[in-house]
C-alpha cells in the first residue's frame, strides 16, 4: 500500500472520527480535527501532485485559515470572518471554471437535466436567502454574495461536468455540490436554525468537498464524453 492509500484511508479515518466524537461525545476536539483533517488533504495534494500549483496551495492555505479562525478571533465576529475567507476562496476557485471551459456542445437530454438541476438549484438558493435576509443584518451583503457565488460555481461546473464528462470534471462538480450545501447549512444554523443534524452533516461535506477539490487538482484533463455515453 503506498502513501497515497495510506492518507486516504487515515482521512477517511479522521472524518468518521470528527463525526463519532460530536455525536457521542463533546465538540471539543471538532477544531482540532478540522485541522487535522485540512493538514492530512493539504499533504495528500503535494503527496499526489506530479506538479505543484501556486494557486492550488494557495487555496488550500485559504481554507486551512478558516479552520484556524476559531483559535484567534473573537467568537461573536467568527461566522463574519469565516464567510469572508470562504468569499476569497471562492473568488479563486472562478479560475478553475476558466481552466474548465471547453465549448459547450449539449443534445436535449444534457439540456433537460441542466435546466431541471439548476431550476431546482435556483430554488433552494432564493428560499436560502429570504429565510437569511433579515437574520443576517448587516452581515447580508457578505452572505448574499457569498451565496450567488457558489451558486454559479455549484451551476457552471455542473455545466461543465455534462458536456466534457471526464473524471476531472466530475471531481470539481462534486467538490461544489458539497461546499454549497456545507455553506447553506453553515449560514442557517448560524443565523436561523441551530440544528444538531445539520451540524453533523457539516461535518460529512465540508472536509468532502475538500477532499474532492484535491482529487480535481491531482486528476488528468481528459475529455470522456462520446456519442455513446450522451445523455447519461
Amino acid at each position: 500500500m503506498n502513501g497515497e492509500k495510506i492518507l486516504k484511508l487515515f482521512i477517511s479515518f479522521l472524518i468518521v472520527l470528527q463525526v463519532l466524537e460530536f455525536v457521542f461525545f463533546t465538540s471539543y476536539l471538532n477544531a482540532y480535527l478540522n485541522i487535522a483533517i485540512l493538514i492530512s488533504i493539504t499533504v495528500l495534494y503535494l503527496v499526489s501532485t506530479k506538479s505543484i500549483k501556486t494557486l492550488h496551495i494557495i487555496v488550500l492555505l485559504v481554507f486551512l485559515l478558516r479552520e484556524l479562525i476559531p483559535f484567534f478571533g473573537d467568537l461573536s465576529s467568527m461566522i463574519e470572518y469565516q464567510m469572508t475567507a470562504n468569499l476569497i476562496a471562492n473568488i479563486l476557485l472562478f479560475y478553475f471554471l476558466y481552466y474548465n471551459h471547453k465549448s459547450f456542445v449539449y443534445n436535449k437530454r444534457d439540456v433537460f437535466t441542466l435546466v431541471l438541476g439548476s431550476s431546482l438549484y435556483t430554488v433552494i438558493f432564493f428560499m436560502v436567502y429570504q429565510i437569511l435576509k433579515e437574520p443576517m443584518g448587516e452581515l447580508y451583503l457578505l452572505g448574499f454574495l457569498h451565496l450567488v457565488l457558489l451558486y454559479i460555481l455549484l451551476v457552471v461546473g455542473a455545466m461543465h461536468y455534462i458536456n466534457i464528462r471526464s473524471e476531472k470534471s466530475l471531481w470539481f462538480f462534486l467538490a461544489m455540490l458539497n461546499f454549497s450545501f456545507s455553506e447553506n447549512m453553515l449560514l442557517i444554523d448560524r443565523f436561523y436554525l441551530e440544528s444538531y443534524e445539520l451540524e453533523v452533516l457539516i461535518l460529512i461535506c465540508k472536509p468532502l468537498a475538500m477532499f474532492f477539490l484535491v482529487n480535481y487538482m491531482i486528476t488528468k484533463s481528459l475529455k470522456l464524453k462520446s456519442e455513446e455515453f450522451e445523455g447519461f
